[in-house]
């Protein structure tokens, strides 16, 4: 094993982290030995124990900073687009980007929902997606106050819907299936769902459902070529 030079030990640390980032995003938990993370950060599994005393231990040190990181990067998203609708349909395609080029944090909340059995994992999980939905809420509660998101809608329930989409996109990586679709099917399917949370009055479409903003992304990805039964 060729071994790393020689680091302050918060580096090392660092880097050790890193290093089993990307084997738990790409294998399950169960897979990954601390002799394969080991061997990834160029340093000894002794070494390695130093710093952390468990594999779960090392796991969670992983897990616990992926929901920061993304919502930074949604965060900055946010402060690119002005309006609400706008923001989550480009998080939603971003990811797609995203995914495509590598596994992304995503990707290791999806494998870490295997061993939502243990105790530290689930909790670790549910602070994570509690602050996705949250800051998914709150665009929405942003939307409803500027009027183009209807009020009927349930701000949590929908954000979990989002969260859902993406999920659903981990899903088809982890099975092979990204072949079944692409980047104009996903605009048009953020195109379905920004109509269906969109206030009625910025609905200005002669039948519901057929607003500017989903004919916009149908032009794309024509309907007939992505069946929504499929």
């Amino acid at each position: 094993m060729v071994r790393a030079r020689r680091l302050p030990a918060q580096d090392r640390k660092r880097q050790i982290v890193e290093s089993a980032r990307g084997l738990f995003a790409s294998q399950s938990y169960r897979k990954v030995g601390t002799a394969d993370v080991a061997k990834a950060a160029g340093v000894s599994e002794p070494a390695l124990y130093r710093y952390f005393s468990s594999k779960k231990e090392l796991f969670l040190a992983t897990l616990r900073p992926t929901g920061p990181r993304l919502l930074e990067i949604w965060q900055t998203i946010a402060s690119e687009v002005d309006d609400p609708l706008e923001t989550l349909a480009s998080i939603g395609v971003r990811y797609y980007d995203h995914l495509q080029s590598h596994a992304g944090s995503m990707r290791l909340l999806f494998q870490a929902l295997s061993e939502a059995d243990e105790p530290d994992i689930r909790q670790a999980l549910r602070e994570n997606f509690l602050s996705f939905v949250h800051f998914v809420a709150e665009t929405l509660e942003e939307g409803k106050r500027r009027g183009v998101i209807r009020h009927g809608l349930d701000s949590e329930l929908v954000a979990w819907q989002f969260l859902g989409m993406g999920l659903t996109l981990d899903l088809m990586q982890t099975l092979g299936l990204t072949s079944e679709i692409d980047r104009g099917k996903m605009e048009q399917w953020f195109g379905l769902y920004q109509e269906m949370l969109k206030s009625p009055d910025k609905s200005p479409g002669k039948q519901q459902g057929t607003g500017p903003g989903v004919r916009a992304v149908s032009e794309l990805a024509p309907p007939q070529s992505w069946p929504i039964e499929a």
